[in-house]
Formats: C-alpha cells, structure tokens, sequence
C-alpha cells in the first residue's frame, strides 16, 4: 500500500508519464473506430507494441508494478485518447472495449489529469487487481457488449 505523501510525490509523475505517452500515441498510432461510451471518437489512435512500456522514473515505475497497473503481464492500456496493445493481444475485443471504457471515464473525468488521480487513488485503495470502480466499470461495460453481440449473431 501507498502511504498518501508518497502517492502524492507520485501522482504529477504518472500524470508526466501518462500525458507523454498519450502524446506519442496520438501523434504515432492508428485511428480506431470505438464503442463503449467514447465522445471523442476520432481523436482516439491505437499503438501496437511488443510490450507495454513502464515508466522512466524509478520510483514511479516501481509503484506502478506493485500496484499492478503496468507489469511484464499488462497487454493493453488506455490513457486519455491513446491505447497501446501488445501485438499478441491485437485481436483481443473484449480487452480494447475494456480500454475503451477507460478512455470514456477519462473524458468523464475531465481530462487526463484528474483521471490518473482517481485511476491511481482507486487501484492504491483496492486489494486486488479486480477490485475497484474504474477497473469493475471498463470490466462489466466490456463483457456487455460482448455478449449483447454473442447474442446477437446467435
């Protein structure tokens, strides 16, 4: 657990990190054409890689596995209008409409800051990777419209 002067050292870090990579992807991904709640469809894009990238900063890095946001296991993140994937989960639907979610709750949120402040506030408060309200919102809105979709070409 994160004593809450570290988390606080923490959140303009991840908030650094968070913005440079969505700039990346942004300026470098592919436009994808969502579901799940997003307003701002078109600025989203998607980046392929072989691995989730960490953070540079140490410490932040560091939380961040602990905390099991970002871990040698992750095979996709959203943060603000970027998704980056690992190539072996390209065709995994269920995991971008997760994503997706994440993306409309940041826009929600009112921008990518205040976001990464609830993201990271509600992962450090949950005891396990699918305890939380973000994470149990993107998981249940996912599996919605995969099985409303199942049903529907049944």
């Amino acid at each position: 657990m994160i004593d809450e002067t570290t988390f606080e050292q923490l959140v303009p870090l991840a908030h650094q990190w968070t913005k440079k990579q969505e700039e990346f992807v942004l300026a470098h991904g592919t436009a994808l054409s969502p579901q799940a709640g997003v307003r701002d469809c078109e600025r989203i894009r998607i980046l392929v890689v072989d691995r989730i990238p960490l953070p540079e900063d140490g410490d932040l890095a560091e939380a961040t596995r602990n905390a099991h946001i970002i871990t040698e296991d992750t095979r996709c993140v959203g943060l603000g209008h970027a998704i980056i994937i690992r190539a072996d989960a390209w065709g995994d639907r269920e995991l971008l409409l997760h994503n997706l979610v994440h993306i409309a709750q940041c826009e929600r949120s009112g921008g990518l800051e205040p976001w990464v402040r609830q993201y990271l506030f509600d992962r450090c408060n949950s005891a396990t990777f699918t305890v939380g309200s973000l994470e149990d919102e993107a998981r249940r809105i996912a599996r919605e419209i995969c099985a409303a979709d199942a049903v529907s070409k049944s």
